[in-house]
């Protein structure tokens, strides 16, 4: 079975001049790709990072963060990215509970890091990306890590990845969790690799495209990103963190730099399809718009068929746990005047099984119109939460199918319906998890994080729709001693992701209830 080190091995041996990674005004070829990461994992394995161990990418998205992550892979370790805007507790969080034996990071994290930072022992190995310090210890600059004398690499033969167990994990995923601890989603080479096989066959992508990488690496959109293109021996276009939020930029690298194949968000695509200089993707290359990670609205959805009326459009679902397993391709009518329900989810990748059960956990008859919890089984689902079998074990079901057999499957939380000849339409969740510009939330989290206030009692969030469909957070605080929205946004965001942050903070003497005692969360809407 295949691991996602043979893809940048197949492209360099194919096409080892071929430009693999672009970055304004950088590029690495095929060849220098698998060099550099060669070189890096040599690095790796001799300061003493060994299979089954996890390696921090705290990076900005750079060709050296695409190197680290092949570099990681080819050590036979797993690659763990942390959100570079993340806050130093939240990271310490990450380091702490995955047990890092190395940390490649930019030099603005260092000195937290050698500093005696909460959860990162002694012997964790750290490689610095734009530090001018000499090596000592525990520090290996990037120079010397990836070419000089320690990365082993001089007289030493190349470090390819092939002894790498395709069911080994290869990167471990952080995302909300209800009790105020991110939860580590562990997914291995064959998982990634189910996914990313279909991916270049289904969206027919060659050698001749220009992908782009508009998602962060810590978010799950980027394995296709990174994968998908070195499988088919394309060149990667990185989008610079600063220019992501900015649809008209966006619009602009599209043309310029030529990408054939885009895959974001639907609030990226909005902002793009909204922004003044909109035509411009009507002048681009793109031939195929993926889409996933939220809903996306019908209007701007309808402007960028109008933009794009020869490219193909596809709405992907998936839970990072199980990597993309339903997907359905835009029709005609899917965007018809007088429709107001969002695109279907669609039917099954090749590789998922899928299917809806009610409440008791029992598989319903797939009759359109029947609705219930969507369960996912496959190769491309996840191993597990790192370090947590309960949490695992909740998830999970082992679940009776019609024809007599059973199957351990995914609960994903949501709830869909079966819809004739569309496969499925995503109805929402079945818990307090929602998405925020694509990024899973559990309102916990934010929840956790607020009520460690003092002056807070009680702290209550929803997630609310604009016009546009898209969800932001609100929190609704009962004060236990006088404070302002403002000061509990500045300690929010010492604590939690930018886009965890509440947009509002509303003060309240009471939270509304039900009769049975229960917050009513329904009633906080407009309740000031």
């Amino acid at each position: 079975m295949r691991t996602l080190t043979d893809c940048l091995a197949d492209a360099a041996a194919k096409r080892p001049d071929a430009p693999a990674v672009v970055f304004q005004d950088e590029m690495l070829t095929y060849a220098q790709l698998d060099e550099r990461s060669s070189a890096l994992a040599g690095t790796l394995r001799a300061r003493g990072v060994s299979r089954g161990d996890r390696v921090g990418l705290w990076l900005r998205k750079s060709p050296e963060s695409v190197v680290s992550v092949y570099a990681v892979l080819k050590a036979g370790a797993a690659y763990v990215p942390i959100d570079p805007s993340t806050p130093l507790d939240r990271a310490a969080k990450i380091i702490t509970d995955c047990e890092l034996a190395c940390v490649i990071a930019q030099d603005e994290h260092l000195d937290w890091l050698l500093g005696g930072a909460p959860g990162v022992p002694a012997s964790c190995l750290v490689v610095s990306v734009g530090a001018a310090r000499p090596a000592d210890d525990q520090v290996v600059p990037w120079s010397e890590a990836v070419g000089g004398p320690a990365s082993g690499a001089v007289g030493a033969p190349p470090v390819t990845g092939m002894d790498t167990d395709p069911e080994q994990p290869a990167y471990i995923l952080y995302t909300s969790g209800s009790k105020g601890m991110p939860k580590g989603v562990v997914l291995s080479h064959a998982n990634a690799m189910a996914f990313v096989e279909w991916t270049v066959l289904e969206f027919g992508i060659t050698a001749d495209d220009r992908v782009s990488s508009h998602a962060p690496f810590h978010f799950d959109l980027s394995v296709l990103d990174l994968f998908a293109t070195c499988l088919a021996g394309a060149c990667l276009v990185l989008i610079p963190e600063s220019q992501v939020g900015f649809g008209g930029v966006l619009n602009r690298v599209v043309v310029e730099r030529g990408i054939t194949v885009w895959y974001s968000v639907p609030n990226a695509l909005n902002r793009m399809v909204t922004a003044r200089n909109s035509e411009l993707l009507g002048e681009s290359s793109l031939r195929v718009v993926l889409f996933a990670g939220e809903t996306f609205p019908l209007g701007p959805l309808r402007r960028l068929r109008e933009l794009l009326p020869g490219a193909a459009l596809y709405n992907l679902y998936g839970p990072t746990e199980t990597n993309v397993c339903t997907f359905h391709r835009v029709r005609d009518t899917d965007l018809a005047q007088g429709r107001t329900e969002p695109v279907p989810i669609g039917t099954p990748c090749p590789y998922a099984t899928a299917f809806v059960v009610d409440g008791s956990g029992t598989v319903v008859d797939p009759a359109p119109g029947v609705t219930g919890e969507l369960c996912v089984a496959g190769p491309s689902v996840m191993l597990g939460y790192w370090r947590d079998p309960s949490l695992t074990a909740d998830r999970f079901r082992r679940i009776a199918l019609p024809d007599g057999t059973s199957v351990e499957a995914y609960r994903t939380g949501d709830t869909v319906r079966v819809d004739a000849g569309t496969g499925y339409a995503f109805l929402g969740r079945n818990d307090d998890m929602v998405k925020v510009r694509g990024h899973r939330v559990e309102l916990g989290e934010v929840e956790s994080a607020l009520s460690e206030e003092e002056d807070v009692r009680e702290v209550v969030c929803v997630a609310v729709a604009d016009d546009s469909g898209e969800k932001r957070i609100e929190a609704y605080v009962v004060p236990r001693s006088p404070c302002t929205p403002a000061e509990l946004r500045r300690r929010c965001l010492a604590d939690l992701p930018r886009y965890m942050v509440p947009e509002a903070f509303h003060l309240v003497a009471e939270l509304p209830r039900t009769a049975s005692g229960k917050i009513d969360r329904r009633g906080l809407i407009g309740h000031r």
